[in-house]
């Protein structure tokens, strides 16, 4: 079974929406804010909020995917990936 979980996090006037973020656990799986824009994150004061949601296992996956370089496969242990890291 899998899951997710919504975080909220500050968002400067200059983020770019469409970039996303990798877990190095996840291969070949991005991330990204809910919102497209700064216009539709939380305002609170002139400090912007953004959701983002996580992906939650909580049994093992067996994840497979194909590429110019051949096939893959990884198995994802449960937990919880996906964190937005903002260093």
């Amino acid at each position: 079974m899998v899951n997710s979980n919504t975080y909220r996090v500050e968002v400067a006037p200059d983020t770019d929406f469409m970039e996303g973020w990798n877990d190095p656990a996840v291969p070949n799986m991005e991330f990204m804010y809910d919102q497209e824009s700064l216009a539709e994150c939380e305002d609170i004061d002139g400090v912007y909020y953004a959701t983002y949601k996580t992906w939650v296992v909580h049994t093992p996956r067996l994840w497979e995917w194909t590429d110019s370089s051949g096939e893959h496969s990884v198995e994802i242990p449960a937990g919880e990936y996906g964190f937005y890291n903002n260093d």
